[in-house]
């Protein structure tokens, strides 16, 4: 039941999942696992955010999206990116079953999950 074994590769660009039932590349803001691409979703969701003070981290907690809630047990990758003058955090996260690709935009403070993939 569940994942068994995973491994994370880590590079400035990429991350890699491994484990015994699927195997999924995050390289360049896309997901790919399997030969196949998560599927493109743009849409605003709700998230929950914690905020830890000792290690001065932030990062998503709970996801609502399409009347459910997801509970984020793993931040896989996270990054910033510009575009103009608006600074975008990027969030790679999984619920264990589900990886979700969120987007915060600092200009409007508002989250968009732009891919999702089912386990």
């Amino acid at each position: 039941m569940g994942i068994i074994f995973r491994l994370f590769l880590y590079s400035m660009r990429y991350l890699i999942l491994i484990d015994r039932v699927k195997f999924r590349v995050y390289y360049q803001n896309s997901i790919y696992f399997l030969g196949f691409m998560a599927e493109r979703v743009n849409e605003s969701v709700s998230v929950d955010l914690l905020f830890n003070h000792l290690k001065r981290r932030a990062y998503p907690w709970v996801v609502n999206w399409r009347g459910r809630s997801y509970r984020i047990t793993k931040v896989g990758l996270h990054h910033t990116y510009r575009q103009g003058r608006t600074l975008y955090h990027v969030f790679s996260v999984t619920d264990g079953t589900t990886f979700f690709r969120l987007v915060f935009d600092t200009e409007f403070l508002g989250w968009k999950l732009t891919e999702v993939e089912s386990g």
